[in-house]
């Protein structure tokens, strides 16, 4: 290569160099994941685990009992299983019932301590319908103290503070629910909030099954 050459392609490479170092940088908008912070002490990779646990009997730190069985089960079996993020709930048999109160289906308690500035906490629930069959059994939840006394729409929680939720299951009339052996599986959501933030990325989803015929089912 003649040395007129050689000086041109380094001449080339130097103009290139300083258009790529004039260009503004580029910006991505996409979010990969979902973060919220705590106003107080912003945390990275934030979740409901950090602020809220879910327990059903067999998980219960203090050894409560007294949780809803799975109806028409033999041997009667706790309807709630795991804790937390693995907690799910097969509430049994209801076929042609009412309007039936199930109390302590699981219990939730607050952390202690809590994140700076995560006190108190407020937790809500919504219900969705079997995403498969449509229909939806529940038709209330609700919060209490252990002992059944003030029961509410939400429950605030200080840092330790327990409270058990309760749902309603109706499987009425026939023409919605006819009793011919159907697994419907409602998702009950807890959602946490506390001062500063009211978004719903702090929620756990917890399946509750109820079995539209014969028997315990599964």
């Amino acid at each position: 290569m003649t040395s007129t050459a050689t000086r041109l392609l380094a001449a080339a490479a130097w103009i290139a160099a300083a258009v790529t170092l004039a260009l503004p940088a580029m910006r991505s908008d996409a979010s990969f994941n979902s973060v919220t912070a705590n106003p107080a002490n912003a945390i990275a990779a934030d979740g409901p685990e950090n602020y809220l646990a879910l327990y059903s009997q067999a998980t219960d730190p203090a050894g409560l009992t007294g949780y809803a069985v799975k109806r028409l089960s033999s041997p009667s079996v706790p309807a709630a299983t795991g804790t937390s993020d693995t907690l799910g709930v097969a509430l049994g048999g209801f076929k042609n019932q009412g309007a039936t109160v199930i109390s302590r289906v699981l219990t939730l308690q607050a952390l202690s301590p809590l994140p700076s500035g995560a006190s108190p906490l407020t937790v809500t629930a919504s219900l969705a319908a079997d995403p498969v069959s449509g229909k939806q059994p529940l038709t209330a939840a609700s919060f209490s103290n252990v002992d059944g006394s003030g029961v509410g729409p939400t429950a605030t929680l200080a840092a330790g503070a327990k409270r058990q939720v309760n749902v309603t299951v109706r499987t009425q009339p026939n023409s919605v629910f006819p009793g011919n052996n159907v697994l419907h599986t409602a998702m009950l959501t807890l959602t946490v909030r506390y001062p500063g933030y009211t978004g719903s990325f702090l929620s756990y989803e917890v399946p509750v099954s109820v079995w539209d015929g014969n028997g315990a089912g599964p």
